[in-house]
């Protein structure tokens, strides 16, 4: 989709709420003992993001098992009613930690996830990125069965966590189970907390995310095409993959052929759009649910100039799909890849690096192909049915330590 037209195209962005992944059913399966599972989180859809997504995936995964999940999140605006997720409150967007976070917010918010926990009868209660407000920390309080968390964020300091440490420090304590979803994410908790925590990565979908699915409408093969995906936060380094395309472009007596598609919006959106100053190389797509993984599968790389993340999820994703990546070179990334296996790592914001990073990726297709493919096998790992026996070996091995006398 060109970019001649932003304004149509933000229009479009802030109309389409996607709801829910729509994926094909699985056959159903029975784990010996079933369960009634609660997740609580500030984020779902049609917030798009890594935690959605993660409870998302585990739900799908848990109640074909045979478990009961209920998700427990606010009501954002354009939200659809849908089975076995409760809103309460009011989700309210706010800057934190270089992105966009949320809070709900309302009366009789206590009460009513109170209510909640106690309608639900549930045995296990998993509360997502629990240290923060507010109905994280309330569930936490309010449970009336173990509690498990699971951190999902990378960050360098918290002046939250400096001023509240004693406070946050108690209901961390207050959890059966901490898990972490990478070594980052506990590098940056161990500078205020102390935790013994379980490291379980993020999932990914291998059957969904997958090289032969087929192209998305109107991306052509006819040149090179580096892919941009993710939520237009300044910390996802859109800005420096834009002015690194344009030096890539300038590469050569003749300059290079090669298009930029950028799949994801935000608040940040006209912001981008003029930074693109209507090249028409650049396309800017908006918001894509389902059809990420065409995107990722017919596209020459994969580029996520990110300068901070705590997990690659989209890394994974382009990995599934068989696709090479150019990525920067922090602490989240090198849990998923590393340099030269899966994915060039270049330094953070380095805007010459990264053209030079993707000029190599396309111009060498033998590079490509062995990044592509390594990536595919090593994505199989992180499967959800892997990544969901993990987080249920947790709920038994908590719950057997409840029911055990002392």
């Amino acid at each position: 989709m060109p970019l001649s037209n932003p304004p149509r195209l933000a229009r479009r962005s802030r109309r389409n709420h996607p709801a829910l992944p729509n994926l094909p059913s699985l056959p159903l399966s029975n784990d010996e003992r079933p369960l009634r599972i609660a997740h609580v989180t500030e984020y779902y859809y049609p917030h798009l993001g890594g935690v959605c997504e993660h409870v998302h995936f585990f739900a799908r995964e848990a109640r074909r098992r045979g478990h009961h999940v209920d998700v427990i999140t606010s009501r954002i605006p354009g939200a659809e009613e849908q089975p076995n997720v409760i809103r309460l409150g009011h989700s309210q967007p706010v800057y934190a930690n270089g992105s966009q976070a949320r809070i709900t917010w309302g009366w009789n918010l206590r009460r009513d996830l109170r209510r909640a926990f106690r309608d639900g009868r549930y045995d296990i209660v998993h509360v997502h990125s629990p240290l923060t407000p507010v109905l994280p920390v309330l569930a936490i309080e309010e449970a009336d069965c173990p509690v498990v968390g699971t951190f999902h964020t990378y960050f360098d300091k918290s002046v939250g966590y400096t001023l509240g440490r004693r406070f946050f420090q108690r209901r961390l304590e207050m959890l059966s189970a901490a898990i972490a979803v990478s070594h980052s994410t506990t590098v940056a908790l161990n500078r205020y907390f102390e935790a013994d925590w379980q490291i379980i990565p993020n999932g990914i979908d291998t059957d969904v995310f997958n090289p032969s699915v087929p192209p998305p409408p109107g991306l052509a093969p006819d040149v090179p095409t580096i892919l941009f995906l993710g939520r237009f936060d300044p910390r996802n380094g859109l800005t420096t993959l834009i002015e690194s395309f344009r030096k890539l472009k300038g590469r050569g007596r003749r300059g290079r052929q090669a298009r930029l598609v950028v799949v994801g919006d935000g608040p940040l959106r006209e912001h981008y759009y003029k930074q693109a100053q209507g090249d028409p190389d650049i396309i800017f797509v908006g918001s894509v649910l389902e059809g990420r993984p065409s995107y990722y599968a017919h596209s020459s790389v994969y580029a996520c100039p990110t300068t901070k993340a705590s997990f690659g999820i989209t890394l994974l994703e382009a990995m599934a799909c068989e696709t090479p990546i150019v990525c920067s070179d922090i602490l989240g990334f090198r849990d998923v890849v590393a340099d030269g296996r899966e994915a060039l790592m270049v330094p953070c914001g380095d805007r010459d690096q990264l053209a030079d990073a993707l000029v190599r990726v396309i111009d060498d297709e033998g590079l490509a192909i062995e990044l592509g493919t390594t990536g595919r096998q090593n994505s199989l790992e992180y499967s959800w049915a892997r990544v969901t026996s993990r987080v249920l070996d947790v709920y038994q091995d908590v719950l057997g330590r409840v029911s055990v006398p002392v």
